[in-house]
């Protein structure tokens, strides 16, 4: 066995020994639960010798509960004593522990709220509320449904506790009589109410920051070497993070996809086969795939280069429709990273603007990457089982092209070539080919509708021969359109410019847009499932 298997073995062996991120905190559940009760018990005797030594108990007024105070208080240590040893005595599961903790926590919310209730009479225990539900909040890893229900526990028992004493104690509603009445008890109540639902809130706010930290830590550590940072943007097929790699330092952009989701296998095998065709291209139009990786709560996930920039979808969406040698340069390096992609037998089907992406890399701006192989299909090989049912289409609606549409078994790298044409005619004009109120009108508009000319459409002055270029990508028939990516880049740099789009220039163009083309707060920066108004689809064809 040479090096590499032997490495691949011991990473895959390291993937497998992972726990999921539920059977990670429930174990740390345990953990903190055997720990935390069992010092509370020992805290518990402490300060029960403590009253009992040092300092006497008197209540505020004595009543049919004055002389059992010490076993009130007893309950306290006995409590937590007898938690810790349930716990000790085998390895529960996370829901029997979850029963466990609120039982045990709840049992000293009442015993503190009910002394509060018959001893403390004019006193709200938001030291004592506040003090257990923090610690258990900092401490025990519950979810946030579970610290609720005991702030619910605390916020709710208070005045049931006061109101039982009040009419069920005569000693206690005389106290009241004599210290303001009713309106002066009906006051502490709403007031001490208010003050153990403020704490009870706080506490559900720190348990949730905590579970999504713990959450957010449990991810970065399961995908491989990259610690994530930040959501970037997600989309039908899962989310895309900001990260870096652990040990180079090097911005990453991972693509996460979750099996919990409940996505069907079709969906994760075009994942993985997303990664497989894009990781096979080199050329350096096409988005770099680094890494991937399987975890065995069936999180996939792979790591790309993070670039800077904007994709083609918000650039024209915000500076409006590019000027025709601009689109030329551009269009030349897309046509470079599909022409690679065809020569390998791999056709993308779902080229549209928010899957070209302009960057700047070794100094050089508008810089084209072509992202998101989901839907690439390897030319000449039907889609294995659940890949690409029998009659369905992929894509996105603006950008179909009508053999796919049609149903046509012999789709190959024209039909990406239709959909640069799309592209072209959405750069120069802000406008894609067809524009109709529902998805089903623009699909009909590819197979049986002629595209108007970009020049009728745009402001910007087009040459007749850009125009012809692009209305010749837009051909309905396959054979009636650029044979390759080649061609149509042989094409577009015959097409005659006074001044052709330059380096320098886009250097320029960048440095005087670039307050207003840095994303905003919440936008990516780098590659993601674009979350633009139409969708990718799949779609029935017709029989």
């Amino acid at each position: 066995m040479d090096v590499l298997e032997r490495l691949r073995r011991s990473v895959s062996t390291t993937l497998g020994a992972a726990t999921s991120f539920h059977e990670e905190l429930g174990e740390l559940l345990l953990q903190r639960c055997r720990l935390a009760f069992g010092i509370g018990f020992l805290i518990g005797i402490a300060v029960y010798l403590f009253y009992g030594i040092f300092v006497e108990i008197r209540p505020a007024a004595e009543t049919i509960f004055t002389p059992h105070v010490a076993k009130i208080y007893d309950l306290y240590p006995l409590t937590l004593g007898l938690a810790t040893l349930v716990l000790l005595l085998r390895s529960w599961g996370t829901q029997a522990v979850l029963f466990i903790d609120y039982v045990t926590v709840s049992i000293i919310l009442l015993v503190s709220l009910f002394i509060a209730a018959v001893y403390d009479l004019n006193e709200v225990p938001a030291f004592a509320i506040s003090l257990a539900l923090f610690i258990h909040a900092a401490i025990i890893p519950v979810n946030v449904g579970s610290q609720a229900g005991l702030a619910g526990t605390a916020t709710l028992a208070y005045p049931a506790a006061m109101v039982v004493a009040y009419l069920g104690v005569p000693e206690i509603r005389q106290f009241w009589v004599q210290n303001g009445g009713v309106e002066e008890f009906r006051r502490m109540v709403l007031e001490g109410t208010f003050y153990l639902a403020v704490l009870g809130g706080v506490s559900v706010l720190i348990t949730k920051a905590l579970y999504n930290m713990r959450r957010s830590l449990h991810e970065a550590r399961r995908l491989g070497s990259y610690v994530l940072e930040k959501e970037l943007g997600r989309g039908g097929m899962g989310q895309v993070y900001a990260a870096q790699h652990a040990l180079m330092c090097r911005p990453t952009a991972v693509k996460v996809i979750h099996a919990e989701k409940e996505l069907d296998e079709s969906a994760v095998a075009r994942f993985e086969r997303e990664v497989r065709l894009s990781a096979a291209l080199t050329h350096p139009n096409t988005i770099t795939i680094y890494d991937y990786g399987r975890t065995t709560d069936n999180t996939f996930y792979y790591a790309m280069e993070y670039l800077e920039g904007l994709d083609l979808q918000s650039l024209v969406e915000r500076f409006g429709p590019m000027c025709p040698e601009r689109v030329i340069y551009v269009l030349q390096q897309v046509c470079g990273s599909l022409g690679e992609a065809h020569a390998r037998g791999v056709i993308h089907r779902d080229i549209k603007p928010s899957n070209i992406y302009l960057t700047q890399q070794g100094g050089i701006h508008d810089f084209a990457k072509v992202l998101d192989f989901g839907l690439a299909k390897e030319i000449g090989l039907d889609d294995p089982g659940t890949l690409t049912k029998s009659g369905m289409i992929f894509g996105t609606p603006t950008y179909f092209a009508p053999e796919s549409i049609e149903g046509g078994d012999k789709i190959d790298g024209r039909a990406d070539i239709y959909n640069l044409g799309g592209v072209a005619h959405w750069m120069l004009t802000g406008q894609p080919p067809f524009k109709r109120a529902t998805a089903l009108e623009v699909i009909l508009d590819h197979v049986r509708s002629e595209p108007t000319k970009p020049s009728e459409i745009s402001e910007i002055e087009i040459p007749p021969v850009l125009d012809d270029i692009v209305l010749k990508c837009l051909a309905k028939r396959p054979a009636d359109r650029f044979q390759s990516a080649a061609e149509l880049c042989a094409a577009l740099a015959s097409v005659p410019l006074a001044h052709p789009w330059t380096v320098e220039q886009a250097r320029e163009w960048w440095t005087l847009h670039e307050p207003e083309a840095r994303p905003s707060a919440g936008e990516p920066t780098s590659p993601a499932e674009p979350a633009v108004t139409e969708p990718r689809v799949d779609l029935p064809r017709s029989p």
